[in-house]
């Protein structure tokens, strides 16, 4: 058996609760999650943590939590006795241990690293990058490309024999190097690499709507939750009102100049929503749809595009489907946590708040740098 643990303590010092502090629309933990989701060799992966805060969020994101002693919680315990905590619980052959800290992953790294190991028959294995770095006053103003280097642990994904961790040993026997470049070796450690790691996962982000086959030339909305707060309001004779965000009218105004077409998908069927369309010249409007997916490819083919080229945003468990099988899928901040899990993007800004705004802008930003 393989099992892939995470730590995540609640007592961070550097950075107060950085595990569950949100880096571009996602706690930090999630990402590792979602990264260890998507490995086809793991048997099982559990969070490690004594917090109830972090356990919540682990679970929304589809995470499970193994609750961890209180001991274990104290700034002295050591990943080694986490790790045996958690073979307590689980009788596993190997452990993949995915720290939050990183949060940057291929989509096969961790099948690659549990490969790697299994291939070369190691017992212990590390990613990292050899580091050039020099000591003054004991180089002797030798250039850095001289220099025989160092390997760097980077912290990113490690594998391990559990019999090693089950004897008190982290590393032992044969141990391997899995060397990593660019911006998967950077970790959260200061509000600084905060920042950082932000910044490099918007660029991927960035590159992911721009990938490889990429060219997108639809966004798709959910109405209600998306281009409104959800919120219903009547008037005295009954009629329903909705508020619409000025700024969302703007960006899918901008989005259109830039060659987009614009689509309106949505449950519900009221006269506000086609007035709504008329104004902002929307393509596609299709109300009393009960299913969104079926209407999607129907636009889809009338453009004689595929669901990769199509951007959706939405909120709810009507749109799951869709967002699972198009190019490029948002959801705004507060979209159910099924939704947050699959997107691509999670929105900073909530329904009706502007968070059409935000996947706009986001999608003519990466027009641009193409350009």
């Amino acid at each position: 058996m393989i099992l892939g643990v995470i730590p995540a303590r609640g007592g961070s010092k550097g950075v107060l609760n950085k595990n569950i502090r949100i880096l571009l629309g996602k706690p930090l933990v999630a990402w590792t999650i979602e990264a260890a989701r998507k490995s086809k060799l793991l048997n099982e992966c559990v969070v490690s943590t004594e917090s109830d805060k972090i356990g919540d969020v682990v679970r929304a994101y589809g995470g499970k939590v193994l609750k961890r002693p209180d001991h274990l919680a104290m700034d002295e315990a050591t990943t080694l006795s986490t790790l045996q905590h958690s073979l307590e619980e689980f009788d596993a052959d190997v452990v993949v241990v995915l720290q939050p800290t990183s949060p940057i992953r291929d989509d096969d790294l961790i099948d690659r690293c549990i490969t790697y190991f299994q291939e070369q028959k190691l017992d212990c294995m590390a990613t990292g990058f050899e580091s050039k770095a020099k000591e003054y006053g004991t180089h002797d103003n030798m250039r850095r490309q001289d220099t025989e280097g160092v390997f760097v642990d980077d912290g990113n994904v490690y594998v391990i024999k559990a019999d090693l961790i089950r004897k008190g040993q982290w590393t032992g026997g044969k141990m391997g190097r899995f060397e990593l470049e660019g911006d998967q070796c950077y970790q959260v450690d200061t509000e600084l690499e905060m920042f950082v790691l932000e910044a490099l996962l918007e660029r991927r982000l960035k590159n992911t709507i721009r990938g490889p086959g990429k060219n997108l030339r639809l966004l798709a909305l959910d109405v209600d939750g998306v281009l409104t707060d959800s919120g219903m309001v009547y008037s005295e004779n009954g009629d329903e009102l909705k508020r619409f965000n000025t700024k969302d009218g703007m960006g899918i105004e901008l989005l259109r100049n830039a060659g987009f077409k614009i689509a309106f998908i949505t449950k519900e069927n009221t006269r506000m929503v086609q007035n709504r369309a008329q104004k902002l010249k929307v393509d596609y409007v299709h109300q009393g749809v009960g299913n969104k997916l079926k209407i999607l490819n129907e636009i889809a083919a009338d453009m004689g595009i595929g669901l990769d080229q199509i951007a959706y945003i939405g909120d709810d468990i009507n749109d799951t489907e869709i967002l699972e099988k198009v190019g490029f899928a948002a959801t705004p901040r507060d979209g159910i946590a099924r939704n947050k899990q699959i997107a691509h993007y999670v929105c900073s800004k909530g329904g009706g708040e502007g968070c059409v705004r935000e996947v706009c802008d986001l999608l003519l930003s990466t027009i641009k740098t193409n350009e």
